[in-house]
């Protein structure tokens, strides 16, 4: 059968049935944090954008607040123009306009209280450490640092185009035969996704949070670049044999991977990430789901997915093993980022992809992808809420 399938792997966590309670509303997509929990508005169950000052936490650490994470205090007014009005809010902070006072350019500004009960000094360091690491088209673009007694402050890049979870919202309320993204616009996003995790990858650092709020487009153009924000929670991690895995439960629970959950993992989880969203470009909602948390962890540690023919019928056959290759609950077996690069669903629609797909795939008659990795190793395709988690 092609469609309504269940695609699974065996595991001791698997289950033999699935309550598939998935429908086409974009509250499958956001759930609330565990370590906030913000007032949350009607409509999307996002976090009401709130002021950056005074800060919020009930209980204020003084000390945590007077030491400096960036090495001294300097006066963001000094230099920009930061406007009073929120443009949204993160986990650990709010973002707002401000404008260069020497040249008139207008940027972004994260504005982070750190004596936010959720906020830690090492991770803050680690993330603008991070940022300032990185330079690639597909990644914000940290421009400035500020510090003062309260708060630090990240200028970025100003990227006017909204979130990718709004575009996934706009889409699916809109009946027009398509559940959600054409196949060519889905792949074309992904494919700038994989571009940024690549990057990150090779530089040793794992993002551990993408999601659909973590991208943002650069415009409102339909065919505007993507940027992925937020470093909160990446870290380094090699990837080295002689490097233990990561341990700590952080991430989304619609995207996560199983082997987060499990506390054993790597890189791959990123991956792993990017499947979902795929998934949810293609039909409108994620793979996985629950009627709360816990049930959305245990259906994503059973790893059964299904392609049901209503919103799936008219997808091709390389966009859906495309995902199934990337949902792989074993992560020794799901694709590379290199892989996924090359697979022949991007190949179809990404002509820079186009001069090496022969040498990367190819399909048997079980019209199964076989990859080959850039190692010269095969294996076998197999079928098988905004919200972070710290423990």
């Amino acid at each position: 059968m092609a469609f309504d399938e269940v695609f699974f792997e065996f595991s001791p966590a698997n289950s033999p049935t699935m309550n598939n309670t998935n429908t086409k509303c974009t509250a499958h997509l956001v759930s609330q944090p565990y370590d906030q929990r913000p007032t949350m508005a009607k409509c999307y169950g996002m976090p009401i954008a709130t002021t950056v000052s005074p800060c919020t936490s009930e209980v204020s650490d003084t000390s945590a607040a007077t030491m400096s994470i960036t090495g001294g205090f300097i006066d963001i007014e000094q230099k920009y123009h930061v406007d009073a009005r929120v443009l949204g809010t993160g986990h650990h902070g709010s973002v707002r306009e401000c404008t260069d006072r020497t040249t008139g350019q207008r940027y972004a500004v994260k504005s982070i209280c750190k004596s936010g009960p959720a906020v830690k000094r090492s991770g803050l360091a680690r993330e603008i450490m991070l940022l300032q690491e990185m330079k690639h088209h597909s990644i914000v673009q940290l421009i400035d640092v500020f510090e003062d007694a309260d708060y630090v402050h990240l200028v970025t890049d100003l990227y006017e185009g909204g979130e990718l979870f709004d575009r996934i919202t706009e889409k699916t309320s809109i009946d027009n035969g398509t559940p959600c993204f054409s196949e060519e616009e889905a792949a074309k996003t992904i494919h700038q996704i994989l571009k940024a995790v690549s990057y990150m990858h090779q530089k040793g650092i794992v993002h551990r949070d993408i999601k659909p709020e973590n991208i943002l487009f650069e415009s409102k153009n339909e065919d505007s670049p993507v940027k992925i924000i937020d470093f909160g929670l990446s870290r380094k991690h090699s990837g080295s044999p002689y490097e233990p895995p990561m341990s700590t439960i952080v991430g989304t629970p619609y995207y996560i991977a199983p082997e987060v959950l499990r506390k054993q993992y790597d890189k791959s989880c990123d991956l792993w990430s990017v499947g979902v969203i795929a998934y949810i470009l293609l039909c409108g909602y994620p793979p996985f789901s629950g009627g709360d948390n816990s049930a959305t962890h245990r259906s994503i540690l059973r790893g059964q997915f299904r392609f049901p023919s209503q919103e799936w019928k008219f997808t091709s056959q390389e966009s859906r093993d495309f995902i199934r290759q990337l949902l792989q609950i074993d992560p020794r077996q799901r694709m590379t980022v290199e892989q996924a690069l090359h697979h022949p669903w991007m190949v179809k629609h990404v002509s820079d992809n186009k001069c090496v797909a022969e040498k990367m795939f190819q399909y048997n008659p079980s019209g199964k992808a076989v990859v080959k990795g850039l190692n010269g190793s095969m294996f076998c395709g197999l079928k098988s809420k905004r919200m972070r988690i710290f423990s």
